[in-house]
């Protein structure tokens, strides 16, 4: 990670200094955008072949739910090429209307390394889904939304199964689907509680995103973590979920920042695969800035990378 860095900030020093001189005029001067990519592109396909062979190493991973553009978006905050560019794996919460836009942005994403997911949100559509013919119509729609638009894979959203048969038919029926549609290298995550997924499925899933974006105390948190590890999912797929506007108390009731307690959370509790983002858009002004607060996180859980 250090290395990546500092081909950043040799970018973004040369950005800088395009656009220093002669700063003690008054007068309005008509301003030309140059970009890193186009000052030294040598340099800046150097810093994205780092960043990639970052990403292809062990490391902690950086996941984030984003929804995605709709057509004409008013700003870059619907963009996935605003995105922090160290990021790991995207899920598009707003896959079902995948545009023009997102389209024009894989090339950059598939550039960085960050893998775009089409998600399917089980867990909000249960009512309609209990159809198994609606299920499967709006899954074979997914798969070929996938293939068509070049994603990298799956995740899904689902609610614990509590001896609900139908439920649980709906799960064996998702894992199956996906797991027979994926090609090589594309990814099955799910999203939610743990026991949505029957034991015998959990090998199909590269990756489980726990309940954890609500939590605010380590002893709520290490109960769903312990629930998780005891039901058998293996600590090396498991992240824990924030939202940037969450809260979190320390053990003397102090708030802490909450992206970075759990980005230490992560470590404290791990090893496990690393830290989901939560509603990154909707933050997307804030006083600090996401950008920063997403690539501080990044920071934090891989320190020496």
């Amino acid at each position: 990670m250090s290395r990546m860095i500092n081909i950043l900030l040799a970018v973004a020093g040369m950005a800088i200094l395009s656009g220093c001189s002669d700063w003690t005029r008054m007068e309005s001067i008509p301003v030309e955008s140059i970009y890193p990519w186009d000052r030294d592109p040598e340099l800046w396909e150097a810093y994205k072949e780092n960043l990639r062979d970052y990403k292809s190493h062990e490391h902690t991973m950086v996941y984030v739910r984003f929804e995605n553009s709709p057509e004409n978006p008013v700003s870059e905050k619907g963009s996935l090429r605003s995105l922090p560019d160290s990021i790991d794996i995207v899920s598009l919460t707003n896959a079902d209307n995948f545009s023009q836009f997102d389209a024009e942005d894989m090339a950059w994403m598939e550039s960085v390394g960050t893998k775009v997911l089409y998600q399917l949100d089980i867990a909000g559509r249960l009512d309609e889904f209990s159809d198994a013919a609606k299920l499967d119509a709006y899954i074979d729609g997914v798969i070929a939304s996938v293939k068509s638009n070049g994603l990298d894979g799956y995740s899904f959203t689902g609610t614990p199964k509590s001896g609900d048969q139908q439920r649980e038919e709906m799960s064996r029926k998702i894992v199956e689907k996906l797991d027979k549609a994926r090609t090589s290298g594309q990814l099955i995550v799910f999203e939610g509680s743990h026991s949505f997924i029957v034991k015998e499925d959990i090998p199909k899933i590269d990756l489980f995103v726990l309940p954890t974006e609500n939590v605010e105390r380590s002893w709520d948190l290490n109960n769903i973590l312990t629930g998780a590890k005891d039901y058998g999912v293996p600590e090396e797929k498991i992240l824990i979920a924030t939202k940037l506007d969450g809260v979190y108390y320390d053990e003397d009731n102090v708030e802490l920042p909450v992206v970075q307690a759990m980005a230490d959370n992560v470590n404290r509790y791990g090893p496990m695969a690393g830290l989901a983002l939560y509603g990154i858009e909707d933050d997307y002004f804030h006083m600090d800035g996401t950008w920063m607060t997403v690539r501080s996180a990044i920071e934090r859980l891989n320190p020496s990378k």
